[in-house]
């Protein structure tokens, strides 16, 4: 602190000058900005603040830009500590807006640079309005030259001005403004970028036609800058807004682009869940076959998984309602696919649901009731692998009366003798168990009542083989 105060000695010695030498302004300016940016290394922003401002004060007339400059400093050392800053801010603004509108004539690029500071420091100052004209008059000016880059930036950052201070409206007004001005341009992601911000303000502001209006527009730019994932993305918002309006014609007519796109994209899981959201809202728009095409299409796309395929089958039923034809159509489908898959359970459940509806209509059920036996055949035989006696045997009952109703009594027959195995081998099978059984329960091996229990269950299965 001691060095900041030698500034300040300074300043005001070469101020005052002395019996040997006149005042010296300009060492006094060296000395006010040293002492100034002293005090603010050491965080003393008030006094900083100050030694900027008699800086400023020393050289408005001499360099008045660089007094705007000195201003700015003082402004931004005031926001440090919350104190009043804008009286610097609006000081400034004025100098720069003075010399833009005289520099203009002669150097139009400088002149554009000092009105964006001008417009800058007003906003910083608070007074909006006299920015925003800054800004309308730079863009406009730039327009007439065809500097389309700084009418861009004019007409970007009041836009930016607005939507930081929920202006909504007048946001939207400016980044109108700009997406004409990159469409010239022929810059199509940077037109798609401002229409989604004007897509959000507009959501905002619960204007929803409109704001759906121009997510679509940006997706439709998005694409068309080869931007697929943010086309999808727009496309995606805005198929939610309509969807929670009610429009769901529309809005699954949205998520059905947005799904095609995702899908182009190889991402699967967000392909299945927009897809999903298509068929939802075509059934909620009561558009049911579509709902079934689009759910179909889903369980085509995810064959592999039996979990998921299963899945958009039992949509696509729900989506049929009361139309039992198609029900039963959906339920051979879904049993054909979860065959392949090698779900014999579920595709077994799916054929003889299927038959059973064919049978309430009247319409040829037996082929189906076949299917459904075939299933179940193949569900028995993997049980059987297993060692699963008992789902075995549920399955093969199953498929005996699949195979009754479609008339096979070929077929049920099969079944039952592989259901009974020859009494006589698995009589001796056992009769060699128990004697292992009372070898090891001699040799120690097995405590009594393990022994017994054990026994008891062989001899009763002895016995049932043998009435």
């Amino acid at each position: 602190m001691d060095i900041c105060e030698k500034y300040l000695d300074d300043a005001r010695k070469a101020l005052k000058g002395s019996m040997f030498s006149k005042p010296n302004p300009i060492e006094a300016v060296r000395s006010y900005e040293g002492a100034a940016q002293c005090f603010e290394n050491y965080r003393n922003f008030e006094r900083a603040a100050k030694c900027y401002v008699e800086t400023a004060n020393l050289i408005a007339r001499t360099d008045p830009l660089k007094a705007a400059e000195v201003l700015q400093k003082a402004g931004k050392c005031m926001e440090r500590i919350r104190g009043p800053s804008d009286e610097y801010y609006l000081q400034a603004a004025s100098i720069y807006k003075d010399h833009a509108v005289a520099l203009y004539r002669t150097n139009p690029d400088q002149g554009l640079q000092l009105l964006q500071k001008a417009a800058e420091s007003f906003e910083k100052g608070g007074d909006r309005d006299s920015a925003i004209q800054c800004y309308d008059v730079g863009a406009e000016a730039s327009l007439k030259r065809k500097d389309y880059l700084n009418a861009l930036v004019f007409y970007g950052t009041a836009g930016q001005s607005f939507e930081r201070s929920r202006e909504y409206k007048k946001a939207v007004k400016y980044f109108h403004k700009v997406a004409k001005i990159w469409d010239i341009q022929h810059v199509p992601a940077n037109v798609a970028e401002n229409y989604t911000r004007m897509a959000s303000s507009l959501e905002t502001l619960k204007e929803y036609e409109y704001a759906t209006q121009f997510y679509m527009k940006a997706g439709e730019k998005y694409e068309e800058a080869q931007e697929i994932y943010k086309s999808a993305k727009s496309y995606e918002k805005g198929a939610e807004i309509l969807e929670s309006i009610e429009k769901f014609g529309k809005a699954a007519e949205y998520y059905s682009k947005a799904a095609e796109l995702i899908r182009s994209l190889k991402n699967m899981d967000k392909f299945e869940e927009l897809y999903t959201k298509t068929a939802e809202c075509y059934g909620k728009s009561g558009d049911n076959n579509k709902s079934v095409e689009i759910t179909l299409v889903l369980a085509d796309t995810f064959c592999d998984d039996p979990y998921r395929c299963s899945n958009h089958f039992e949509k696509a039923i729900s989506f049929a309602g009361d139309n039992q034809e198609l029900r039963c159509d959906l339920m051979q489908k879904q049993g054909k696919a979860l065959l392949q898959a090698r779900d014999f359970l579920k595709a077994a459940q799916s054929y003889q649901g299927a038959a059973e509806i064919a049978e309430k209509m009247g319409t040829p059920f037996q082929p189906i009731y076949k299917d459904a036996g075939g299933a179940w055949v193949q569900f028995a035989e993997g049980m059987v692998r297993v060692k699963n006696e008992a789902k075995a045997e549920e399955g093969y009952q199953r498929a005996v009366s699949c195979f009754e109703k479609a008339g096979m009594p070929e077929e049920v027959e099969k079944i039952r003798q592989e259901m009974e195995p020859e009494v006589g081998e698995r009589e001796k099978q056992v009769l060699d168990e128990l004697s292992r059984l009372k070898e090891d329960f001699e040799k120690g091996l097995l405590l009594n009542r393990h022994y017994q229990q054990m026994k008891e269950g062989y001899q009763e299965l002895l016995k049932r083989l043998r009435q």
